[in-house]
C-alpha cells in the first residue's frame, strides 16, 4: 500500500498545490514543514500561522490568492507531509 501512495498520491497531491498556489507551492510545504515539529500549539494555531505567513508572502511576491486557496494548499501540503513519513 505504501508504494501505491508514494507512485500515486505524492506526484498528484504536489500537482494539485502547484496548481492551486503556483509558485508558493515550495514556500507551502516549507512552512507546514517546520511548524509541524512545534508541540507548544494546537492544531488550529498551527493552521493559522501558516494561512498568516502563507497569506503574506503572497502578497509579498504580488500573487492574488483567495483564503480558500490558501487553506486547501495547507491541508494538501500536510497531507504530502503526512504520507512523506
Amino acid at each position: 500500500m505504501k508504494w501505491l501512495v508514494k507512485r500515486f498520491f505524492k506526484p498528484s497531491a504536489k500537482a494539485m498545490l502547484e496548481l492551486v498556489v503556483g509558485e508558493l507551492a515550495d514556500f507551502v510545504i516549507y512552512v507546514v514543514r517546520s511548524l509541524v515539529t512545534v508541540d507548544n500549539l494546537t492544531s488550529e494555531e498551527k493552521r493559522k500561522q501558516a494561512f498568516e505567513a502563507i497569506k503574506a508572502e503572497a502578497q509579498r511576491r504580488r500573487v492574488a490568492l483567495k483564503d480558500s486557496a490558501i487553506n486547501l494548499a495547507i491541508e494538501l501540503a500536510v497531507q504530502l507531509i503526512k504520507r512523506g513519513r
